[in-house]
């Protein structure tokens, strides 16, 4: 795989996409969104990868869209979020694996609703999140009108909203937006730290588990209660299941390799 604008690395059944324009705190250009869906896609459908990281080379998560780009082959902003953007969002938020955003810097614009379709964040504790989108009389878009009420509530999301301010690393934690909150020299240390930790539980119930909250954002609940239902019929006579209750009674940690 030949990636210009993104490094993807992979160790120990953990996947590193780290967004990789660092001079330009990783601002997202057309190159950047085709390499983003080829990495998503790849590490998608490879059944070692047991967790995804997603991170920003350099100073940065990402400064947003590359405002200086002059030539690309997108028809109008709809043409690039619908064509460019919205595969690469669909694959992490589908991604049957836990996807980790670390977050240093800004996440701003784009690249803030980058860090909000992760599944978890770890945040150093000089980032923030920023929608930027009304300093160029533009709204948010990249399903961040979407994440950001979830959070923070209408009145709160609003507010950041339109006055473009950031959502510092400390009220990310308070929000609920950022899992972790760490100094900047500890950030990868301890994102590793726990994708190796989650990289060693059941895959069949972080996988599943995903599915049903995802899904319970958007539905009522007594569908969530009947999904839960069928994943668990099917789910309490697998290996997976097996190991960990025979693991439980040996007093062992379970192996699910």
């Amino acid at each position: 795989m030949s990636l210009e604008t993104i490094s993807l690395e992979k160790k120990e059944k953990i996947a590193i996409i780290r967004l990789n324009r660092p001079k330009l705190l990783n601002a997202v250009n057309e190159q950047l969104v085709w390499d983003f869906q080829e990495a998503t896609i790849d590490v998608k459908q490879d059944d070692l990868i047991k967790v995804v990281i997603i991170t920003g080379a350099g100073r940065g998560f990402s400064a947003g869209a590359d405002l200086s780009e002059r030539n690309s082959s997108w028809r109008g902003s709809k043409d690039a979020l619908l064509r460019g953007y919205k595969p690469f969002f669909e694959s992490i938020i589908s991604m049957p694996k836990p996807v980790i955003g670390a977050i240093a810097g800004p996440a701003a614009g784009i690249g803030a609703a980058i860090a909000m379709s992760c599944d978890l964040r770890v945040m150093s504790d000089d980032s923030y999140i920023l929608s930027v989108f009304s300093n160029i009389a533009l709204v948010p878009d990249g399903g961040l009108s979407w994440y950001l009420p979830k959070f923070m509530g209408f009145a709160k999301a609003y507010e950041h909203a339109i006055e473009a301010k950031k959502i510092s690393a400390e009220d990310c934690l308070k929000y609920g937006i950022a899992n972790k909150v760490v100094s900047r020299d500890e950030l990868e240390k301890v994102t590793l730290e726990w994708a190796h930790k989650l990289s060693k539980r059941s895959s069949q119930s972080l996988n599943h588990t995903k599915r049903l909250m995802r899904e319970s954002l958007e539905v009522g609940y007594w569908n969530t209660f009947h999904n839960e239902a069928e994943i668990q019929n099917e789910l309490t006579v697998s290996d997976q299941n097996k190991e960990a209750v025979k693991a439980f009674l040996e007093k062992r940690e379970p192996n699910f390799d």
